[in-house]
């Protein structure tokens, strides 16, 4: 009995020693999750102020550009100009000298320079929104593990929450060990039979001319002794006979 209920202390004790062992790693797990959540929340607050000067260095090119095709547009309106408000060109010169090169040809020369230039900013122009896409959805890409994993974190902390939130009991089981011993009790009961024998004994007597009267009727047994009262003896029997001790 000793043994069985040092055994079941035992075996409590290293139930209890389980459970807490199990409390400390759920508690260094939540706080391992809390430090990654830290850290992605700094990374993110690192991130979002680069994001924002991108954005904003995006803004100023576009405004940049802008104003370049606005200052050509400008100069090409300002030759045309030019070219319609000119005086007609002067008689020819003799023809001894050579002859100088008309000037509405070099005011068209120069209004043809600017055109390469104003092909490369519409192109850019119309380059600039693929090119904020583009940007836009690397930023995601790289910004959707890090989202993920922030869900993915805060669906465990939820988990582990819910497992903690019920109270923890711990069932002892007590078994309980009944022996019973049952006493059987012999009991050896002696039965003396006594047999009595009567002997009766006829007399016939003769007469002459008389009749023969019949015997009298013998007496009845006696009434067998009461039996002895019940008493429990020890005794013990040797050669088929009780003897009392």
């Amino acid at each position: 009995m000793l043994l069985l209920l040092l055994l079941l202390l035992l075996l409590l004790l290293l139930l209890l020693l389980l459970l807490l062992l199990l409390l400390l790693l759920l508690l260094l797990l939540l706080l391992l999750l809390l430090l990654l959540l830290l850290l992605l929340l700094l990374l993110l607050l690192l991130l979002l102020p680069l994001l924002l000067l991108l954005l904003l260095l995006l803004l100023l090119l576009l405004l940049l550009l802008l104003l370049l095709l606005l200052l050509l547009l400008l100069l090409l309106l300002v030759q045309l100009l030019l070219v319609l408000l000119l005086p007609p060109p002067p008689p020819p010169p003799p023809p001894t000298s050579p002859p100088p090169p008309p000037p509405r040809l070099l005011l068209l020369l120069l209004l043809l320079l600017p055109l390469p230039l104003l092909l490369l900013l519409l192109l850019l122009l119309l380059l600039l929104p693929l090119l904020l896409l583009l940007l836009l959805l690397l930023l995601l890409l790289l910004l959707l593990p890090l989202l993920l994993l922030l869900l993915l974190l805060l669906l465990l902390l939820l988990l582990l929450l819910l497992l903690l939130l019920p109270t923890t009991t711990t069932t002892t089981t007590t078994a309980t060990i009944t022996t019973t011993t049952t006493t059987t009790t012999t009991t050896t009961t002696t039965t003396t039979t006594t047999t009595t024998t009567t002997t009766t004994t006829t007399t016939t007597t003769t007469h002459h001319h008389h009749h023969h009267t019949p015997p009298p009727p013998p007496p009845p047994p006696p009434p067998p002794p009461p039996p002895p009262p019940f008493t429990v003896t020890k005794m013990y029997s040797h050669n088929g006979c009780y003897y009392n001790l």
